[in-house]
């Protein structure tokens, strides 16, 4: 079977953060893409923001346990197991969680942030696959800070719209405010180096979540903007202890497979480890 990453794909997702991988997804498995969001929106979990239905809708689902056993029997039954293990060179690969993201009418972008500044993570593989369910250009779907992966790694922000940088964690964190980057952005498009790329249904990209990203927004040439990011790990991948004790955040640690909590700089070998097998 013909490998579906390119050493250079490799290389610009190890330099970049991101890569573009194009038709991967076929029409089966967008069929079931399609299925699993519209149930996602029927039975929202408790982590989710926003109300899928209205005119003007900012939505997003984010790791609901109930749709979990939805999300990795789709995972097992395509490619993107394989995908991930060949990206990373990676003999195994684990499904983390699900987002879903719908956005309708009047809906701004996602202000920039990391998700390694929400979840206690670290390690080269990680990875993001942001599916499109509809047709955007780099502008609406996902873009990235070049190579941000590899750097600071600065405080969340509140996504309060009025303050995009306002801090998530400030003094408890102790982490750097993030830039402004939109705001640098509309004084000189020059100011960041910016990735992304135009999608359709069947594209698949892949960043690192350490990546300072943002999601695009609607505009007069696209109604609706829907899809589903699935997170996967590999071997280099570790629960950290970055992240401040805050009640009512993390209050409960992740357990590995030998049944002890995992603690700063382990391996993440939960017992819901996918075995990747590139050549199956």
């Amino acid at each position: 079977m013909a490998p579906f990453v390119t050493q250079q794909q490799k290389l610009d997702f190890e330099e970049d953060g991101i890569v573009k991988l194009q038709n991967v997804i076929d029409e089966n498995m967008l069929t079931e893409l399609n299925q699993c969001f519209e149930w996602s929106l029927a039975n929202p979990g408790p982590f989710a923001v926003g109300n899928p239905s209205g005119e003007d809708i900012n939505f997003l689902d984010n790791a609901n346990p109930k749709a979990y056993q939805m999300y990795g029997d789709l995972v097992l039954e395509s490619d993107l197991g394989a995908i991930a293990s060949e990206l990373w060179g990676s003999e195994y690969v684990g499904f983390f969680a699900e987002q879903v993201f719908l956005k309708q009418g009047k809906s701004g972008p996602t202000p920039w942030h990391q998700d390694t500044a929400y979840w206690p993570m670290g390690g080269e593989h990680w990875a993001n696959f942001w599916i499109p369910l509809v047709a955007m250009t780099k502008e609406q779907s996902i873009q990235i800070v070049r190579g941000s992966h590899k750097g600071t790694m600065y405080d969340g922000t509140t996504f309060n719209l009025k303050d995009p940088t306002e801090p998530l964690w400030g003094e408890a964190g102790n982490l750097p405010r993030l830039p402004d980057i939109a705001a640098d952005l509309e004084q000189d498009p020059s100011s960041w180096d910016i990735a992304g790329f135009d999608v359709s249904p069947g594209d698949l990209l892949m960043f690192h979540p350490h990546s300072i990203h943002s999601g695009g927004k609607n505009d007069d040439r696209l109604a609706v903007r829907r899809n589903v990011v699935l997170h996967f790990f590999g071997d280099k991948s570790y629960y950290s202890g970055h992240l401040p004790h805050t009640p009512g955040i993390y209050e409960h640690k992740p357990v590995s497979a030998t049944g002890k909590l995992l603690e700063d700089g382990e391996l993440y070998r939960p017992a819901s480890m996918i075995r990747a097998n590139p050549q199956s």
